[in-house]
């Protein structure tokens, strides 16, 4: 077993060490970015766990949008949750981002469109790529990304992501992904169940999802 996955799963055995002996913090709405609007009793629930500097995260991310934009709310509910494995050094900043962009700019899927604006410029954000930047030079590059995309200011969004309240909830939901099992990127449930759906493309996706609404 290679280094990392050494480290990210003594991680995992510790949080969930630590979930059975003290309960997590309970957040005042529900972990993770939910895609759209939402029927009351949707039928079929997907979950994906994504890491946003995670080149099969990535490369999975457009076809979870496809599938969430082809069914109605009342028929499917899609909710990300972003994952931010230790070894990808600006993932953690990246989903602390993610959360002020959805309370700056909330109910216009801005979370979804921001982690597709990442992706879109992943070559930049890589471990690799910002090995010779500070942590200073990696947040302008996002505040620049992030004032494109909703017209924030600099110094309104680097405040915000230095909020403790911003990382708390960026750290909780790392550690509820590590309560379900999560260990790699991406991961994904339907209804509750984890599905081995890496290397799904759209038509495999629709025909689960299908068998469940007609079932």
């Amino acid at each position: 077993m290679s280094t990392p996955k050494i480290l990210l799963t003594a991680a995992i055995l510790i949080l969930q060490w630590e979930t059975t002996a003290a309960q997590l913090s309970i957040p005042s709405r529900s972990l993770g970015f939910l895609y759209g609007g939402s029927g009351q009793r949707p039928e079929v629930q997907i979950v994906a766990y994504l890491d946003p500097t995670c080149p099969d995260s990535k490369a999975v991310y457009p076809t979870l949008i496809k599938v969430a934009d082809y069914y109605t709310s009342d028929q499917l509910q899609f909710r990300m949750h972003l994952h931010n494995l230790p070894y990808h050094r600006n993932s953690h900043v990246i989903s602390k981002a993610t959360h002020v962009l959805d309370k700056y700019a909330p109910n216009k899927n801005t979370s979804f469109k921001w982690i597709d604006l990442v992706y879109s410029n992943l070559d930049n954000l890589t471990t690799s790529a910002t090995a010779m930047l500070n942590d200073a030079q990696v947040l302008q590059i996002l505040s620049g990304l992030a004032r494109g995309l909703t017209g924030i200011q600099e110094t309104d969004f680097t405040s915000k992501v230095a909020d403790p309240a911003i990382d708390g909830l960026t750290r909780l939901d790392f550690k509820y992904g590590c309560t379900r099992g999560v260990h790699s990127t991406p991961m994904f449930t339907i209804n509750d169940i984890f599905v081995d759906a890496t290397n799904w493309n759209f038509n495999a996706w629709k025909a689960a999802i299908d068998k469940l609404l007609n079932a």
